[in-house]
């Protein structure tokens, strides 16, 4: 049986040039960021996984977590991580160390793949498409006069995107602004999403969600706080637009606050930080279970990508069948981003709105840093 004998992070960070900061309601994003995860068995195969936080704050929950794993099998990472969560559960459960985790949990994935010739797509279920359509995350607010708003969203039309989602957040005026020039720009039969990232109160978020609603919105992210629970159960019974959020979620615990309360319509886990393909699967059936839609976050990098569109692979098409009104999308950050392609040996190539599902043995690419070593945390 293979055995892990380490787990190292490679850190990365890629500060943006002056004036290029780009962002959300809440600020501007000065950088962009990869904590890598290596693991390697036994048998000398390397599993590779991301996990998503600051490469810092990662470092320091590493040694913390990594003694649990060192010596345990590779199929074993579901029994540690739950006694990980029982036994330092007053570290605190929905934080950075279950980001770590889910490092952990993508790169044993990985390994098992690469050990047994299989994708992981095979290891979590089967695959239901070997193909996803994705949706443009851009139309962020930046100072950057050459990267106005207007331009971002003819660059993802130009580049096939059948999609977009959108940043608002600034006020309902403004946001009204946005929507009308959105959909001026990419045209009435594209679906077009916003994300407010958590930056209003019921009230105004009901205010922003009316004005917006003739725009054919497909839907809303994070409108409120993510601690917000009673909010979300308000807002969702009054909004004219369905409610989407999750990627400031960790494990199935999250998600379930928020069901209980029937204030979703969407969950959105992320790979990188809801704890790894385990509580990711469980995210995906407590959904099923409530017949509500499902949408992987991935405002993350390459590795990811791939992660994801193995675990949205795995999924059933519950409520359908052979008719999908609207097929789970595959989010496309757009923004300036190195590690987006940069660390992959083997691109992800996105053609006409469209990302192929990986089916090579583990993730399915080929992880080679060599060309983002300038942006190593030393």
């Amino acid at each position: 049986m293979p055995k892990i004998i380490s787990i190292e992070l490679k850190p990365f960070e890629y500060m943006m040039p002056q004036g290029k900061a780009y962002g959300m309601a809440r600020g501007l994003n000065f950088r962009r960021i990869c904590s890598l995860v290596e693991l390697t068995t036994n048998e000398g195969v390397v599993g590779y996984g991301e996990a998503g936080g600051p490469p810092r704050i990662m470092a320091e929950y590493l040694p913390l977590v990594r003694p649990f794993f060192i010596g345990r099998s590779i199929y074993d990472f579901e029994l540690v991580a739950s006694q990980i969560y029982n036994r330092l559960y007053h570290f605190g459960v929905q934080n950075h160390m279950t980001a770590m985790l889910s490092g952990i949990s993508i790169a044993s994935y990985d390994a098992i793949g690469k050990s047994l010739g299989v994708a992981i797509h095979d290891l979590l279920g089967g695959r239901a498409t070997d193909r996803f359509g994705c949706y443009a995350t851009t139309g962020y607010l930046t100072a950057d006069p050459e990267n106005t708003f207007e331009a971002q969203l003819q660059g993802a039309v130009r580049a096939g995107f059948r999609a977009v989602k959108i940043k608002i957040g600034q006020g309902p005026a403004a946001d009204l602004a946005r929507v009308r020039s959105a959909r001026e720009i990419i045209g009435d039969d594209a679906l077009l999403m916003v994300d407010i990232n958590g930056n209003y109160t019921v009230d105004i978020a009901l205010q922003s969600l009316r004005g917006i609603e003739p725009y054919n919105i497909h839907w809303c992210e994070e409108p409120l706080p993510p601690t917000d629970t009673r909010g979300y159960s308000e807002l969702r019974q009054r909004s004219p637009v369905p409610l989407a959020a999750g990627e400031a979620f960790h494990t199935v615990h999250d998600f379930k606050r928020l069901v209980d309360v029937g204030g979703l319509d969407i969950l959105m886990p992320s790979l990188i930080s809801c704890g790894g393909f385990g509580q990711a699967k469980a995210i995906a059936l407590l959904a099923q279970m409530n017949n509500l839609r499902l949408s992987p976050s991935v405002w993350a990098n390459g590795l990811a990508i791939a992660a994801s569109l193995h675990f949205a692979a795995s999924l059933p098409l519950s409520p359908h069948t052979d008719n999908v009104p609207f097929p789970l999308l595959i989010e496309y950050d757009t923004g300036d981003n190195p590690f987006r392609d940069g660390m992959l040996g083997e691109l992800l190539p996105m053609r006409n709105g469209e990302i192929a599902v990986p089916g090579g043995p583990g993730l399915g690419i080929t992880v080679d840093t060599s060309r983002v070593e300038q942006f190593a945390v030393r």
